[in-house]
């Protein structure tokens, strides 16, 4: 991986490709590799402006995204997003060298993770999806001259790798908690409303005080929080990836009074909204 802030980040060897550039796709992969890691290991992004899909085949190592943190072995995958800050580390508690696939993304992803509710999901352990990440680096040996064909080919190799992600997250869910999956599954199509505290108890046939209680255990946050989070996500996304007016996007999120969704937005992430999108369009 390139573009790092941290010296040590060359304390790795692997096989890359670099692949053709194709303008008329949204979403285009210029790289892919494999990472073998020397224990000093770190990348840092700052401020990222790709989305990573990883996948572990040896060792074990650390990921962060913002304030999220995990610790990774054989078989986890991770999605390190866009516009975040991400942080990968070597871990030396091990004999095998801390080794991972990845895929590099630009352009327009974070409607891609939406749509496959991985938005919020960094880590999904157990993914066991190293035959779609060969699969990827079997196109990128057989790249054409233009690259549109070899790119159609990795953009599909990563919505299979999206697909199958969403299905483990989804078994994982419903393995470890029922409760918990069907109120994520819930809460994951609701952006677009507003939270209702009562529905969604009526909904789930429990209290809101017994849901919240489970839900925190689960995740270390409240319902409420979870629901804002999301939705000031996606708020940042559609500021930064689309042209639609901030009265327009209030609606889209489920807030009738475009002028509370612009004093929440500014209360929980400092700026106002339309700021917000000049500055993300001046760094473009």
């Amino acid at each position: 991986m390139a573009h790092t802030n941290d010296n040590r980040a060359q304390h790795k060897y692997g096989d890359i490709h670099a692949l053709p550039y194709s303008p008329d796709l949204s979403v285009y992969i210029p790289m892919i590799g494999m990472n073998i890691c020397a224990p000093t290991y770190k990348n840092i992004r700052k401020k990222a402006d790709i989305t990573v899909l990883g996948y572990v085949i040896n060792g074990h190592g650390e990921i962060q995204v913002n304030a999220e943190k995990h610790r990774l072995g054989k078989g986890d995958a991770f999605i390190l997003r866009k516009d975040s800050k991400h942080e990968v580390t070597a871990l030396s508690d091990s004999s095998d060298p801390w080794t991972y696939y990845w895929y590099n993304l630009h352009g327009n992803s974070l409607p891609l993770l939406e749509a496959f509710h991985l938005f919020h999901t960094p880590y999904i352990p157990n993914a066991d999806i190293e035959a779609l990440f060969l699969k990827g680096f079997a196109a990128a040996k057989l790249k054409t001259e233009d690259g549109m064909d070899t790119q159609t080919s990795l953009i599909l190799s990563s919505t299979e790798i999206f697909i199958a992600l969403q299905k483990s997250v989804k078994q994982a869910a419903e393995y470890t908690s029922p409760m918990m999956g069907r109120m994520k599954l819930y809460l994951d199509q609701l952006v677009g409303e507003p939270f209702q505290s009562e529905d969604f108890a009526h909904q789930m046939g429990l209290s809101f005080k017994q849901l919240n209680r489970i839900f925190k255990q689960h995740t270390g946050s409240t319902v409420y929080q979870y629901v804002l989070t999301r939705k000031l996500d996606i708020a940042r996304m559609m500021l930064q990836d689309t042209e639609l007016p901030v009265s327009e996007i209030a609606v889209h999120l489920g807030y009738e009074d475009p002028q509370y969704f612009s004093n929440l937005f500014k209360q929980k992430t400092g700026i106002a909204p339309t700021l917000y999108r000049q500055q993300a369009n001046a760094i473009r």
